[in-house]
């Protein structure tokens, strides 16, 4: 055990594997994460795209959830002021409301207490529909009292993800993608390491480490032979989450509209996200393969309803959709009268033999699940016959404080401070504010490089499509500098074609796949499997129209 090259490996690469990752780098362990996919690319790419607070968490008198959250909130918004944005969200209120507008007033003021005062903007209490009307024409006017409008934080999941690996493999850590683990091993009791397969070259490794770290979310319970004793199963009980994506024509927003389904009165949003309209999201239980999972026929006919009834005009129909996406919240499993009443709070299991499980929580306090992980890893590597680690001095990682890579350099760790490298950008380079705009706002201080390489290759400046910002510029960087083994890697997530596309990058992928292959040095058949998988992936995202 003195010998093992590593104290922690970490099996799973969303959100709460990288923070993982992060925090024990950080703190000067010797980490190697393992992610059988690509990094986020499960559950932590198919989030509601927020960082809140948990509102309706008040309606469950969960105070220490809500406080929690509100405090994640600020910290993610210092750490990447480019990634984490305050967006405002308008809550109608009926007659036939359960919470009348008065009271939910209140609750708003106990929200932002919990806050302690350091929301983007406090709320605001719009009385009568005339003041509703003005700042949402399109929305039922029918019974409309009047509205609370109030800021949370919208974000890019997948880029939260792909940061936080930088910022670990910077500190020191193996991150490997398209790695999975095939077997924990074991010496006299306790782990010594791990059997991996890389899923692309097929070449397996024996890894030796002090412990294991299982971050596998809502492949906890599939995985979870390989932990053979000590912890009960099941573990989760998994909820659907899908969301579909419209033209912003059909209901063009400026604020998140909070949406009570006339079916089940479960809330939801419809949120203007990356020049298009998102509605979402269901909350079912699900009890199949975590591997397959996809939006159906009903799942999106039960958006599209839920929306028409706010928005009646807007007519949102299955052949109006855009792209979907579904994913599997990770939640502890529990007795509830219904899925969206199971608990998001997050809990640590630690085995004798060395294997710490981290299961349940959400995207917004992914740093704090990270850390008190780590922790309990700490504590067992300390207690259990590990000599080798009771005299190891380590840092503290400053998680809280330290910005994650793009945010590194923002002398106004704020919205204005991206806005205004923006225009700095923009005057040194003579590119359009609009494009260096949108690269600060995705990169953050990362920005510089792919103004550098437009500049160098004008080539780079040409747009993916005519009505978005994307441009070829991002395709070169995210195959260059992003982590991407895969043509899905980067049309799916680096640069999310696959969700805000009109032909969903069908128009690009062959290119994307030809640049590709140019800087691997693919074969023509390495080229054709990755054009033929990301056209599955598409068909896939489309299996609600029986297509």
């Amino acid at each position: 055990m003195a010998g093992a090259p590593y104290d922690i490996v970490i099996i799973g690469g969303g959100i709460t594997g990288a923070g993982i990752a992060r925090d024990a780098s950080l703190r000067g362990l010797r980490v190697a994460l393992f992610e059988k996919d690509d990094f986020g690319s499960g559950t932590s790419s198919k989030s509601s795209k927020l960082i809140h607070g948990g509102l309706r968490y008040l309606e469950h008198a969960e105070f220490a959830l809500v406080f929690e959250s509100v405090s994640e909130r600020g910290v993610q918004m210092a750490m990447a002021p480019h990634l984490v944005r305050p967006l405002p969200f308008l809550v109608p209120v009926f007659e036939d409301a359960r919470v009348g507008l008065e009271l939910l007033n209140v609750g708003l003021w106990i929200y932002e207490t919990l806050a302690l005062f350091r929301s983007p903007q406090l709320h605001k209490t719009m009385r009568g529909a005339g003041k509703v009307l003005e700042a949402a024409p399109r929305i039922l006017s029918d019974g409309l009292k009047g509205a609370i409008e109030f800021y949370d934080c919208y974000t890019d999941d997948s880029r939260l993800v792909l940061e936080n690996i930088i910022s670990a493999e910077e500190a020191g850590a193996r991150c490997e993608a398209y790695t999975e683990v095939l077997e924990i091993l074991r010496e006299r009791g306790q782990v010594s390491g791990v059997r991996v397969r890389n899923r692309i070259s097929g070449e397996e490794e024996v890894v030796e480490t002090a412990s294991v770290v299982m971050a596998t979310g809502p492949w906890s319970d599939k995985v979870s032979p390989m932990i053979k004793a000590g912890i009960k199963t099941p573990l989760l009980s998994p909820t659907k989450g899908v969301h579909a994506v419209f033209p912003h024509e059909l209901l063009p927003l400026k604020r998140a509209m909070t949406i009570m389904s006339p079916i089940d009165e479960r809330v939801m949003f419809a949120i203007p996200w990356r020049g298009r309209t998102v509605i979402g999201t269901t909350d079912t239980y699900f009890d199949g393969d975590p591997d397959e999972v996809h939006a159906d026929a009903e799942d999106v006919q039960y958006l599209c309803d839920s929306a028409n009834h706010l928005f009646p005009s807007a007519n949102f129909t299955p052949e109006s959709v855009i792209a979907t996406w579904a994913g599997l919240r990770p939640l502890i499993h529990e007795e509830a009268d219904s899925a969206s009443d199971v608990s998001r709070e997050h809990q640590i299991y630690v085995n004798d033999d060395g294997v710490i499980l981290i299961a349940g929580g959400k995207l917004t306090t992914y740093r704090l699940m990270a850390k008190d992980t780590v922790k309990a890893a700490i504590r067992w590597m300390r207690d259990w016959k590990n000599d080798h680690f009771a005299d190891r001095e380590l840092k503290r990682p400053r998680t809280k404080k330290r910005p994650l890579p793009g945010g590194v350099g923002f002398t106004d760790p704020s919205a204005n401070g991206v806005k205004a490298l923006a225009e700095t950008l923009a005057k040194e380079s003579g590119l359009p504010l609009t494009l260096t705009e949108h690269w600060a706002f995705t990169y953050g201080m990362r920005a510089k490089l792919l103004s550098e390489m437009a500049i160098e290759n004008p080539a780079l400046q040409k747009p993916l499509q005519d009505d978005l910002p994307h441009t070829w510029a991002e395709i070169e960087f995210a195959i260059l500098n992003e982590r991407t083994e895969t043509v899905d890697d980067v049309l799916s997530r680096r640069v999310p074609m696959l969700l805000i596309a009109m032909d969903q990058g069908l128009d690009i992928v062959e290119a994307t796949a030809d640049r590709m292959a140019e800087i691997r040095g693919w074969d023509s058949e390495r080229r054709a499997l990755e054009v033929s998988r990301y056209q599955t992936t598409v068909s896939q995202s489309r299996l609600f129209r029986g297509s």
